[in-house]
C-alpha cells in the first residue's frame, strides 16, 4: 500500500476520498509519500516525494484524464523514473508490488513539505524562460534526485533510496 499525503491544492483537484493520517501511521515510511500540485508554464505539475528517502517524481502537464487515473499514472511513471535512475529491476518490482492500493491523506510531515518546496524552487529555476515543449522531464527528474538535502544527512534521494535496499 502506498499512502500519499496530498497538499490542499492537490486534494482540491483529486476526485478521491482523503483518509485520516492516523489510520496509516503503521505503514513503513518507504511506502509513504507526499505530493504537491504546482504550475509550470500554466500547466499542472505533480511533485511526489518519498517520506523515507526523498526520492521524488515530477510529472509535467497533467490533464483531467490523468487526474482521473492518477494511481496508474503514478505507478507507471515511478517505474520509468526508477529505470532512468538505473535502479535494479528487483528493487523496482518490490516497490511497485507495494503500490496497491494507493490511499490519499492530508500531509503529515513539515520536513517533507520543506523538501518538496526545495524541489518546487529547483523546477522553477530549471524551467524558467523555457517553452513548455523544451522542458526535458527526464533531465529534470534526474537532476532533482541528485539534489543534496540536509534531512538526508547531506545525501541525495537516489543514493538514500539505494542505500535503504542495501541494508535489507
Amino acid at each position: 500500500m502506498f499512502v500519499i499525503g496530498a497538499t490542499k491544492k492537490l486534494q482540491d483537484k483529486l476526485d478521491k476520498t482523503i483518509e485520516s493520517t492516523d489510520d496509516y501511521e503503521h505503514i513503513p515510511a518507504l511506502y509513504r509519500w507526499h505530493a504537491n500540485l504546482i504550475k509550470v508554464n500554466k500547466r499542472n505539475c505533480l511533485i511526489l516525494m518519498n517520506d523515507e528517502t526523498g526520492l521524488n517524481l515530477t510529472l509535467l502537464g497533467l490533464k483531467k484524464q490523468q487526474f482521473e487515473n492518477l494511481d496508474d499514472v503514478i505507478k507507471g511513471s515511478l517505474k520509468q523514473l526508477l529505470q532512468v535512475l538505473k535502479v535494479d529491476e528487483a528493487i523496482i518490482n518490490q516497490m511497485l508490488s507495494e503500490a496497491d492500493p494507493i490511499v490519499y491523506t492530508k500531509t503529515s510531515s513539515r520536513q517533507i513539505l520543506g523538501m518538496l518546496n526545495e524541489i518546487k524552487y529547483s523546477i522553477e529555476i530549471k524551467t524558467e524562460d523555457q517553452a513548455y515543449e523544451d522542458i526535458d522531464a527526464v533531465e529534470l527528474n534526474e537532476f532533482n534526485n541528485n539534489h543534496i538535502f540536509n534531512p538526508l544527512k547531506q545525501s541525495t534521494p537516489i543514493k538514500t533510496f539505494i542505500k535503504h535496499f542495501e541494508k535489507e
